[in-house]
């Protein structure tokens, strides 16, 4: 398969972001931070930009407001080369903004979103690209309405799609609802606000790993658990594998370029493990650099990252 079709469903932001702040302050409390500077985000755009980035064929469905918001990042994405046709442009909402406090030296960052269009994504958005085409896999996040989730989902099974699930931010869902999945991907937050389990452990990686197939039922769940690199678990058998050690500067966007490169590395016939190893390329690529979208690399910065870094560390 020479460009997978991908439809990603989910949200489309303008973010903020501010470089040095070094702790979250208390109310009443200003802490001086360094620079700060907009970029277009939302993790289903970066999904849709990092698949276009990284040699599929994306296609986007979303919701935003008639406004310089969204105008800007509906003309980041169509740079891209995404398919912007499903992106909805709603006149009684606002476009989506997130401001990001991110921290210095980690790169690690906190996130406060006002959901503006994002919040009246419907199902009936999702149906008519999927009535459209055909794809080869829906990618998809949680930053979205629950009818919608669970909308999309029901949506791809009837047309045998299947559903790579990046099952971020936290938030209270019935996992019951989500069964049938080809993969669920949280990260270490998200895997405890789904489970209850803090995955501090391989053991407790393993347990709340085991707990999510129990109750979602896909082909494979994928924690993603920072510098610890994921643990991979398909019912039977589990295995952690480490990531690339690189300098972090600022994680953003860092999952939803590993979930578009997983993907698409899948679509093309890749194995599991051959295709976490390039999504691990990628996503260390992308957390050694600042910005969501600047910060994805493409197929030949991969390659060239793999042939420097022969064996995971």
């Amino acid at each position: 398969m020479e460009q997978p079709k991908i439809l990603v469903v989910g949200s489309i932001n303008m973010d903020l972001f501010v470089k040095g702040a070094h702790r979250i302050p208390s109310y009443g409390e200003t802490i001086r931070c360094g620079e700060y500077g907009f970029a277009s985000g939302g993790k289903g755009s970066n999904q849709a930009f990092a698949v276009a980035r990284l040699g599929g064929s994306a296609t986007f469905v979303g919701r935003i407001g008639d406004d310089d918001y969204g105008k800007k990042v509906t003309a980041s994405l169509r740079n891209a080369g995404v398919n912007t046709d499903y992106l909805v442009v709603d006149p009684d909402t606002q476009t989506g903004l997130a401001l990001m406090p991110i921290e210095p030296g980690t790169g690690r960052y906190v996130c406060y979103v006002a959901m503006g269009g994002n919040d009246r994504l419907c199902p009936e958005d999702v149906k008519k690209a999927m009535d459209a085409q055909a794809f080869d896999m829906v990618l998809m996040q949680l930053e979205m309405p629950l009818e919608t989730i669970y909308g999309t989902i029901e949506l791809a099974k009837e047309r045998h799609i299947p559903v790579f699930l990046d099952a971020g931010p936290a938030i209270d869902i019935s996992l019951e609802r989500l069964k049938g999945l080809f993969i669920i991907s949280p990260n270490e937050a998200e895997t405890f606000g789904l489970t209850g389990i803090c995955p501090d452990t391989d053991a407790n990686a393993f347990k709340a790993a085991r707990l999510l197939y129990e109750k979602t039922a896909p082909t494979y769940v994928i924690l993603k658990l920072g510098d610890r690199g994921i643990l991979l678990y398909n019912g039977k058998e589990s295995l952690r594998i480490p990531c690339f050690k690189v300098d972090a500067v600022d994680s953003t966007a860092a999952g939803d370029t590993f979930g578009a490169a997983l993907a698409i590395s899948l679509c093309k016939g890749l194995s599991m493990m051959d295709a976490i190893r390039y999504a691990q390329a990628a996503a260390g690529i992308c957390v050694s650099r600042t910005g969501a979208q600047s910060s994805i690399p493409t197929p030949e910065e991969i390659c060239r990252f793999l042939d420097s870094h022969p064996n995971l560390n």
